[in-house]
Protein backbone atom coordinates (compact mmCIF):
# COMPACT_ATOMS: atom_id res chain seq x y z
CA UNK A 1 0.00 0.00 0.00
CA UNK A 2 1.21 3.26 -1.37
CA UNK A 3 1.25 5.95 1.68
CA UNK A 4 1.89 9.71 1.12
CA UNK A 5 4.57 11.83 2.40
CA UNK A 6 3.94 15.04 4.45
CA UNK A 7 4.86 17.26 1.63
CA UNK A 8 2.50 15.24 -0.83
CA UNK A 9 -0.63 15.94 1.54
CA UNK A 10 0.86 18.76 2.54
CA UNK A 11 0.59 19.70 -1.51
CA UNK A 12 -2.70 18.60 -1.86
CA UNK A 13 -4.42 20.21 0.59
CA UNK A 14 -3.36 23.54 -0.84
CA UNK A 15 -4.36 22.44 -4.32
CA UNK A 16 -7.53 21.61 -2.89
CA UNK A 17 -8.39 24.76 -0.60
CA UNK A 18 -7.07 26.92 -3.82
CA UNK A 19 -9.63 24.81 -6.09
CA UNK A 20 -12.73 25.36 -3.46
CA UNK A 21 -11.37 29.15 -2.77
CA UNK A 22 -11.68 30.04 -7.11
CA UNK A 23 -14.74 27.49 -7.18
CA UNK A 24 -16.50 30.14 -4.16
CA UNK A 25 -14.89 33.11 -5.83
CA UNK A 26 -16.87 32.68 -8.93
CA UNK A 27 -20.24 31.17 -7.27
CA UNK A 28 -20.58 33.72 -5.22
CA UNK A 29 -21.26 36.77 -7.55
CA UNK A 30 -23.87 34.40 -9.19
CA UNK A 31 -25.30 34.08 -5.07
CA UNK A 32 -26.06 37.26 -4.81
CA UNK A 33 -27.51 38.52 -7.58
CA UNK A 34 -30.15 35.45 -7.68
CA UNK A 35 -30.30 36.42 -3.61
CA UNK A 36 -30.63 40.06 -3.80
CA UNK A 37 -33.06 39.53 -7.12
CA UNK A 38 -35.63 37.32 -4.23
CA UNK A 39 -35.43 40.28 -1.46
CA UNK A 40 -38.19 42.81 -0.32
CA UNK A 41 -37.78 45.99 0.33
CA UNK A 42 -37.80 45.89 3.53
CA UNK A 43 -35.15 43.02 4.20
CA UNK A 44 -33.10 44.87 1.57
CA UNK A 45 -33.17 47.85 3.64
CA UNK A 46 -32.60 45.88 7.30
CA UNK A 47 -29.34 44.40 5.67
CA UNK A 48 -27.99 47.09 4.03
CA UNK A 49 -28.14 45.83 0.75
CA UNK A 50 -25.96 42.62 0.87
CA UNK A 51 -28.08 39.86 1.19
CA UNK A 52 -27.50 36.26 0.06
CA UNK A 53 -29.78 33.80 1.31
CA UNK A 54 -33.20 36.13 1.57
CA UNK A 55 -35.19 35.41 4.74
CA UNK A 56 -37.96 36.32 2.99
CA UNK A 57 -37.82 35.26 -0.81
CA UNK A 58 -40.57 36.70 -3.64
CA UNK A 59 -40.80 36.53 -6.91
CA UNK A 60 -42.46 39.89 -7.25
CA UNK A 61 -39.44 41.74 -9.43
CA UNK A 62 -39.92 38.44 -11.78
CA UNK A 63 -43.42 38.99 -12.09
CA UNK A 64 -43.13 42.61 -12.68
CA UNK A 65 -39.92 42.50 -15.65
CA UNK A 66 -42.13 39.16 -17.02
CA UNK A 67 -44.99 41.22 -17.24
CA UNK A 68 -43.41 43.98 -19.09
CA UNK A 69 -43.68 43.79 -23.14
CA UNK A 70 -40.38 46.11 -23.53
CA UNK A 71 -38.67 42.81 -21.51
CA UNK A 72 -40.49 40.40 -23.67
CA UNK A 73 -39.86 42.22 -27.04
CA UNK A 74 -35.89 42.38 -26.23
CA UNK A 75 -35.78 38.78 -25.48
CA UNK A 76 -37.22 37.90 -28.71
CA UNK A 77 -34.82 40.08 -30.58
CA UNK A 78 -31.55 38.53 -28.51
CA UNK A 79 -33.42 35.07 -28.96
CA UNK A 80 -33.34 35.64 -33.17
CA UNK A 81 -29.90 37.50 -33.55
CA UNK A 82 -28.67 34.27 -30.90
CA UNK A 83 -29.89 32.08 -33.02
CA UNK A 84 -29.31 32.82 -36.72
CA UNK A 85 -26.14 34.34 -36.13
CA UNK A 86 -24.33 31.34 -34.86
CA UNK A 87 -26.11 29.24 -37.81
CA UNK A 88 -25.03 31.49 -40.15
CA UNK A 89 -21.47 31.20 -38.69
CA UNK A 90 -21.14 28.25 -38.83
CA UNK A 91 -22.29 27.58 -41.97
CA UNK A 92 -19.74 29.92 -43.38
CA UNK A 93 -17.03 29.10 -41.41
CA UNK A 94 -17.46 25.31 -41.79
CA UNK A 95 -17.45 26.04 -45.86
CA UNK A 96 -14.68 28.33 -46.36
CA UNK A 97 -12.67 25.86 -43.78
CA UNK A 98 -13.45 22.92 -46.45
CA UNK A 99 -12.60 25.14 -48.99
CA UNK A 100 -8.85 26.46 -47.65
CA UNK A 101 -8.32 23.15 -46.52
CA UNK A 102 -7.78 21.97 -50.47
CA UNK A 103 -4.40 22.72 -51.10
CA UNK A 104 -4.57 22.72 -54.81
CA UNK A 105 -6.75 26.00 -54.34
CA UNK A 106 -5.33 29.06 -56.62
CA UNK A 107 -4.22 31.80 -54.28
CA UNK A 108 -4.66 29.96 -51.10
CA UNK A 109 -1.98 31.59 -49.24
CA UNK A 110 -3.44 35.18 -50.09
CA UNK A 111 -6.75 34.24 -48.54
CA UNK A 112 -5.10 32.79 -45.37
CA UNK A 113 -2.84 35.47 -44.75
CA UNK A 114 -6.29 38.32 -45.17
CA UNK A 115 -7.81 35.85 -42.71
CA UNK A 116 -5.04 35.70 -40.20
CA UNK A 117 -4.90 39.70 -40.65
CA UNK A 118 -8.54 39.82 -39.36
CA UNK A 119 -7.42 37.70 -36.24
CA UNK A 120 -4.34 40.16 -35.30
CA UNK A 121 -5.76 43.42 -36.85
CA UNK A 122 -9.24 45.61 -36.41
CA UNK A 123 -10.46 47.72 -38.57
CA UNK A 124 -11.49 50.50 -35.52
CA UNK A 125 -15.05 51.35 -34.48
CA UNK A 126 -15.03 54.69 -36.96
CA UNK A 127 -14.36 52.88 -39.94
CA UNK A 128 -16.35 49.54 -39.20
CA UNK A 129 -19.73 52.16 -38.10
CA UNK A 130 -18.63 54.36 -41.70
CA UNK A 131 -18.79 50.77 -43.66
CA UNK A 132 -22.18 49.82 -41.76
CA UNK A 133 -23.64 53.30 -42.64
CA UNK A 134 -22.92 53.25 -46.15
CA UNK A 135 -24.30 49.82 -46.94
CA UNK A 136 -27.22 50.87 -45.18
CA UNK A 137 -27.48 48.78 -42.04
CA UNK A 138 -28.22 51.44 -39.65
CA UNK A 139 -31.32 50.31 -37.69
CA UNK A 140 -31.63 46.88 -39.25
CA UNK A 141 -31.40 43.49 -37.06
CA UNK A 142 -28.56 42.62 -39.92
CA UNK A 143 -25.86 45.24 -38.37
CA UNK A 144 -25.50 42.53 -35.14
CA UNK A 145 -24.83 39.72 -37.18
CA UNK A 146 -22.69 40.77 -40.35
CA UNK A 147 -19.80 41.95 -39.03
CA UNK A 148 -19.09 38.97 -36.84
CA UNK A 149 -20.64 36.33 -38.96
CA UNK A 150 -17.62 34.50 -39.98
CA UNK A 151 -15.62 33.20 -37.18
CA UNK A 152 -11.63 33.24 -38.49
CA UNK A 153 -10.11 31.88 -35.72
CA UNK A 154 -12.49 29.15 -35.94
CA UNK A 155 -12.08 28.51 -39.52
CA UNK A 156 -8.65 27.83 -39.18
CA UNK A 157 -9.04 25.49 -36.01
CA UNK A 158 -11.79 23.50 -38.85
CA UNK A 159 -9.25 23.78 -41.83
CA UNK A 160 -6.26 22.75 -39.70
CA UNK A 161 -8.53 19.52 -38.49
CA UNK A 162 -9.65 18.52 -41.67
CA UNK A 163 -5.78 19.03 -43.03
CA UNK A 164 -5.45 16.51 -40.85
CA UNK A 165 -7.78 14.00 -41.77
CA UNK A 166 -5.80 10.46 -43.40
CA UNK A 167 -5.69 11.07 -47.26
CA UNK A 168 -7.28 7.51 -47.41
CA UNK A 169 -10.39 8.55 -45.86
CA UNK A 170 -11.42 11.36 -48.72
CA UNK A 171 -10.11 9.23 -51.71
CA UNK A 172 -11.97 6.27 -50.67
CA UNK A 173 -15.48 8.69 -50.99
CA UNK A 174 -14.23 9.94 -54.02
CA UNK A 175 -13.51 6.45 -55.38
CA UNK A 176 -17.03 5.63 -54.02
CA UNK A 177 -18.58 8.80 -56.30
CA UNK A 178 -19.13 11.35 -53.35
CA UNK A 179 -18.87 15.22 -54.39
CA UNK A 180 -17.88 17.86 -52.75
CA UNK A 181 -20.87 18.81 -50.77
CA UNK A 182 -21.01 14.80 -49.90
CA UNK A 183 -18.07 14.72 -48.22
CA UNK A 184 -18.42 17.88 -46.41
CA UNK A 185 -22.23 17.22 -45.08
CA UNK A 186 -21.02 13.07 -44.13
CA UNK A 187 -17.63 12.83 -43.59
CA UNK A 188 -16.30 16.57 -42.32
CA UNK A 189 -19.34 17.99 -40.52
CA UNK A 190 -19.90 14.59 -38.55
CA UNK A 191 -16.35 14.03 -37.51
CA UNK A 192 -15.93 17.73 -36.92
CA UNK A 193 -19.31 17.91 -34.70
CA UNK A 194 -17.02 18.57 -31.16
CA UNK A 195 -15.21 21.88 -32.05
CA UNK A 196 -18.31 23.26 -34.30
CA UNK A 197 -20.34 22.82 -31.04
CA UNK A 198 -17.93 24.74 -29.29
CA UNK A 199 -17.32 27.70 -31.74
CA UNK A 200 -21.57 27.45 -31.86
CA UNK A 201 -21.52 28.08 -28.24
CA UNK A 202 -18.91 30.55 -28.31
CA UNK A 203 -20.69 32.48 -30.79
CA UNK A 204 -23.98 32.07 -29.17
CA UNK A 205 -22.60 33.59 -25.88
CA UNK A 206 -21.24 36.88 -28.02
CA UNK A 207 -24.14 37.50 -30.29
CA UNK A 208 -26.54 36.63 -26.57
CA UNK A 209 -24.29 39.10 -24.38
CA UNK A 210 -23.83 41.58 -26.86
CA UNK A 211 -25.16 45.59 -26.44
CA UNK A 212 -22.12 47.53 -27.58
CA UNK A 213 -23.07 47.40 -31.39
CA UNK A 214 -26.65 47.60 -30.64
CA UNK A 215 -25.83 50.97 -29.15
CA UNK A 216 -24.18 52.19 -32.08
CA UNK A 217 -26.22 50.82 -34.54
CA UNK A 218 -29.68 50.75 -33.43
CA UNK A 219 -31.67 54.12 -32.85
CA UNK A 220 -35.39 52.28 -32.19
CA UNK A 221 -35.63 51.07 -28.84
CA UNK A 222 -38.21 48.90 -29.93
CA UNK A 223 -35.44 46.92 -31.70
CA UNK A 224 -32.85 46.81 -28.46
CA UNK A 225 -31.54 42.97 -27.69
CA UNK A 226 -32.23 42.49 -24.08
CA UNK A 227 -28.55 42.98 -22.90
CA UNK A 228 -28.94 46.61 -24.45
CA UNK A 229 -32.42 46.84 -22.56
CA UNK A 230 -30.34 45.45 -18.97
CA UNK A 231 -27.88 48.06 -20.12
CA UNK A 232 -30.60 50.75 -19.84
CA UNK A 233 -32.03 49.57 -16.56
CA UNK A 234 -29.09 49.16 -14.53
CA UNK A 235 -27.49 52.43 -15.75
CA UNK A 236 -30.31 54.15 -15.18
CA UNK A 237 -30.45 56.92 -12.67
CA UNK A 238 -33.65 58.28 -12.60
CA UNK A 239 -37.27 57.56 -12.56
CA UNK A 240 -39.24 59.91 -15.87
CA UNK A 241 -42.04 58.78 -17.65
CA UNK A 242 -40.72 56.14 -20.75
CA UNK A 243 -41.74 52.64 -20.28
CA UNK A 244 -38.49 51.60 -19.14
CA UNK A 245 -38.48 53.58 -16.32
CA UNK A 246 -42.12 52.35 -15.57
CA UNK A 247 -40.85 48.99 -14.81
CA UNK A 248 -37.95 50.05 -13.05
CA UNK A 249 -40.65 52.10 -10.83
CA UNK A 250 -39.73 51.00 -7.25
CA UNK A 251 -42.98 49.88 -4.89
CA UNK A 252 -43.77 48.88 -1.19
CA UNK A 253 -42.98 45.54 -1.69
CA UNK A 254 -39.43 45.77 -4.23
CA UNK A 255 -36.40 47.82 -4.57
CA UNK A 256 -35.51 49.31 -7.71
CA UNK A 257 -32.58 47.26 -7.07
CA UNK A 258 -33.91 44.10 -6.78
CA UNK A 259 -35.94 44.52 -9.73
CA UNK A 260 -32.33 45.27 -11.68
CA UNK A 261 -30.73 42.41 -10.07
CA UNK A 262 -33.78 40.45 -11.57
CA UNK A 263 -33.50 41.44 -15.03
CA UNK A 264 -29.78 40.44 -14.80
CA UNK A 265 -30.94 36.60 -13.57
CA UNK A 266 -33.45 36.75 -16.54
CA UNK A 267 -30.36 37.72 -18.89
CA UNK A 268 -28.30 34.95 -17.88
CA UNK A 269 -30.76 32.17 -17.61
CA UNK A 270 -30.73 31.11 -21.41
CA UNK A 271 -26.94 30.72 -21.80
CA UNK A 272 -26.95 28.94 -18.47
CA UNK A 273 -29.31 26.51 -20.02
CA UNK A 274 -27.41 25.97 -22.99
CA UNK A 275 -23.84 25.53 -21.47
CA UNK A 276 -24.25 21.80 -19.93
CA UNK A 277 -25.39 20.36 -23.46
CA UNK A 278 -22.43 21.65 -25.55
CA UNK A 279 -19.95 21.86 -22.08
CA UNK A 280 -18.17 18.09 -22.68
CA UNK A 281 -17.27 19.33 -26.14
CA UNK A 282 -15.03 22.21 -25.39
CA UNK A 283 -11.91 20.77 -24.33
CA UNK A 284 -11.72 18.43 -27.63
CA UNK A 285 -13.11 20.84 -29.75
CA UNK A 286 -10.07 23.09 -28.77
CA UNK A 287 -7.30 21.08 -29.12
CA UNK A 288 -8.96 18.93 -32.22
CA UNK A 289 -7.45 21.27 -34.40
CA UNK A 290 -4.51 21.72 -33.26
CA UNK A 291 -3.11 18.15 -32.80
CA UNK A 292 -2.18 15.57 -35.90
CA UNK A 293 -3.56 12.36 -35.83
Amino acid sequence: MHYKSASERTYQIVIHLIVIGVAISAVFPLLYVIGMSLTTKAEMIARNYFVIIPLEPTLEAYKRLLASSVIWNAFVVSTGRAVVGPLLTLLLTTIGAYVLAQRTLPGRGIFLFFILATILFSGGLIPTYLVIKNLGLIDSYWSLILPIMVDSFGLLVIKIFIENLPDGLTESAKIDGAGEWSMLLRIIIPLAAPALAAIGLFNLVAHWNSWFDALLYLNDKQMYPLQMVLKNMLTIDSVSGDSMNAVLKSSQSISTETLKMAAVVIGIIPVLCVYPFLQKHFVKGMYMGSVKG
